[in-house]
């Protein structure tokens, strides 16, 4: 009977210790850290190869609190606070007095500096010139940034122009940088036309500033905006519909912004 219960022991022991090591074994699956990108040639944006790209950029989840912030830090920033209103302390016009002080069964007045009198002179105002910009923590900024090209990436209008090797199948006609080989109109319009983007806005993000593209693009520029890397704002990202960026570009706003 004690033998039994010995093995019957010993079983137990064996079981839970198998179950330890199982527990140990069977952790919760770590998210991915990278995901893929398209790696497409310009200007027919066929693609040739992938690339990882950080998830913690491409990745965030939408949070529209971080982008209003961005949003109203860089508007605030924009405003040049050229306005200058005129107040009492200008003296626009005469000391004099306008009446009499008594005799003439009217109330007393003073000089017409006065703001309580139909004129444009204030009581208060803000004088020019006046800094409107705000502080944001640069952090909340970058996660502005992320969750902004996330979204674009997600939605699939987010296009990764570039090559990371020499053995890339590409075009004679093509190239790895956001720019046309000719600076003519023309271009702009073959373009849009090929990939029916007539009523569409277009952000071109480069790596370094195109003659070429500036120039091609002046003919649709109410809808075409090139901007180079370090002049890019979340409000240019969120107001496009097609984002065509070049591969040098993304890497450096994810070394700015990607990380924590």
């Amino acid at each position: 009977m004690n033998m039994i219960r010995q093995s019957l022991r010993g079983l137990a022991t064996q079981a839970k210790t198998a179950g330890e090591t199982s527990a140990v074994k069977f952790n919760i699956a770590q998210p991915p850290k990278y995901t893929l990108a398209s790696l497409r040639s310009f200007p027919s944006l066929e693609p040739h190869n992938f690339i990882p790209l950080p998830t913690e950029f491409l990745d965030v989840p939408l949070r529209r609190d971080f982008l209003w912030s961005a949003v109203v830090f860089e508007a605030d920033r924009a405003r040049v606070g050229s306005g200058n209103v005129i107040t009492r302390g200008d003296k626009p016009y005469s000391h004099k007095k306008l009446l009499p002080q008594k005799g003439t069964g009217r109330a007393r007045q003073g000089d017409a500096n006065s703001p309580s009198r139909y004129n444009e002179v204030k009581a208060h105002g803000i004088k020019a010139p006046h800094d409107w910009s705000t502080k944001l923590p640069f952090k909340i900024y970058s996660k502005a940034v992320a969750t902004a090209f996330a979204d674009q990436y997600r939605n699939g209008k987010l296009f990764v122009v570039g090559k990371i090797d020499s053995t890339s199948n590409i075009r004679e006609a093509d190239d790895t940088i956001v720019d046309f080989k000719y600076p003519h109109e023309e271009a702009t319009k073959q373009f849009v036309d090929a990939h029916d983007l007539r009523k569409l806005n277009l952000l071109f993000i480069t790596d370094v500033q195109r003659d070429n593209l500036l120039q091609s693009t002046e003919v649709l520029a109410k809808k075409m905006d090139v901007i180079v890397k370090e002049e890019l704002e979340v409000r240019d990202i969120l107001k496009a519909n097609r984002i065509y960026i070049e591969l040098p570009a993304l890497q450096w706003l994810i070394g700015k912004y990607g990380s924590d």
